[in-house]
């Protein structure tokens, strides 16, 4: 797994439990030159690698004395160069690891029952991926050879290869309850809206508390609270936050008898295409008592850029922004992870639809004002 899908942990995993003896991770390091060093790292609270140890090859072997943990820790082994990492869980138990230069995510580690079950969820992940490869190769040849019924034979064949993986995925975190590393893959499950909000509860039900307890249990509780509190007849949360002048605007200052809350960010291509859309909308309807307000989750240093693109898409409505990236707490609230969304509310602020773009916004605005 690469580092990008490592923070959206956000944080150090800690459970309880563990015994006082020391510990040692040995392993063989194949590929790497004599003397390479390797860092043993943690994660901060700022999503930020933090360097705890150094592992030196030296005749192909790397071994270091392993720090006391409260139960389990999330590390990685990280080149200095190319900053290709390998995933390994301190579970204050001996760890042996294999690596491979040319193949960090091959690389593996046993000891301790969330590096034994991240290896076997690997095993199968890349089972899938050699599967997906073949279908990508047979769909290139059908296109250049123009063979549209094989085209639709593979698009189907890819259909069904996708939906087995997301399958095998729901079915490794309701086995494997509790792990750290479980709680991880339920977290992207969750993330994607590859797994339903019943579904991750009934999981999380059965967890033990050790593990709900961690601080990755405890975002995926979060998660699933903030799931049930922005579902479809839910009352809005309330929330405000600056606008580009500095002044701050709240949810109820902009309600209308339909309000849209767009969450977008001037980073964010998808959004910037669908914001002619939701221009067109507002002036097909504003007089009618449709507003919208814009949540922008653009960077600490992206400010500039937020308000050159409400300028440059012709954004009448108020915009807001904690330029505070994936971490806004609007966006946590609502249970945001991926961008444009959107929630439609009526003049109580229930939320009525949600995600609905270009002509499926129209044709509910029509519903609403014109009927």
């Amino acid at each position: 797994m690469r580092l990008l899908f490592v923070t959206a942990i956000a944080a150090i995993l800690t459970a309880c439990g563990g015994d006082s003896g020391q510990k040692k991770l040995t392993g063989t390091a194949l590929g790497f030159a004599e003397g390479t060093k390797l860092y043993w790292q943690s994660i901060d609270e700022n999503n930020q690698p933090v360097i705890l140890d150094t592992l030196i090859v030296q005749g192909g072997k790397v071994s270091i004395d392993l720090e006391s943990v409260e139960g389990a820790e999330l590390r990685l082994i990280t080149e200095p160069v190319g900053r290709k990492n390998m995933i390994v869980f301190n579970e204050n138990q001996d760890i042996k690891i294999t690596m491979y230069k040319d193949s960090m995510q091959a690389s593996r580690a046993s000891g301790g029952r969330s590096n034994d079950l991240y290896a076997e969820y690997n095993q199968t992940l890349r089972q899938y991926a050699v599967l997906k490869k073949e279908k990508a190769e047979a769909y290139k040849q059908a296109r250049q050879e123009q063979d549209g019924i094989m085209i639709n034979i593979l698009q189907e064949e890819n259909k069904e290869l996708m939906s087995a993986e997301r399958a095998f995925k729901k079915q490794f975190v309701q086995e494997n309850p509790n792990s750290l590393f479980t709680m991880i893959i339920l977290s992207e499950l969750i993330n994607k809206k590859d797994i339903t909000a019943d579904e991750a509860r009934e999981i999380v039900e059965n967890t033990s508390p050790e593990v709900l307890n961690t601080l990755i249990g405890k975002t995926v509780k979060e998660s699933l609270e903030a799931m049930k509190n922005v579902e479809i007849g839910g009352i809005a949360p309330k929330f405000e936050a600056p606008n580009p002048a500095g002044e701050v605007v709240s949810l109820k200052d902009v309600k209308g008898k339909v309000t849209l809350i767009d969450f977008w960010a001037s980073w964010c291509k998808p959004c910037r295409v669908e914001n002619p859309n939701l221009v067109k909308a507002y002036e097909a309807y504003h007089d009618k008592g449709f507003n919208i307000i814009g949540v922008s989750l653009d960077q600490p240093n992206g400010k500039a850029r937020w308000i050159k693109a409400i300028e440059d898409d012709g954004l009448p409505w108020p915009q807001i922004s904690n330029l505070q990236f994936w971490q806004d707490p609007i966006a946590r609230m609502y249970n945001v992870h991926a961008i444009p969304a959107s929630f439609l509310l009526d003049e109580n602020g229930v939320i009525i639809a949600k995600n609905l773009r270009g002509p499926q916004l129209e044709a509910k605005l029509a519903q609403l004002f014109d009927n």
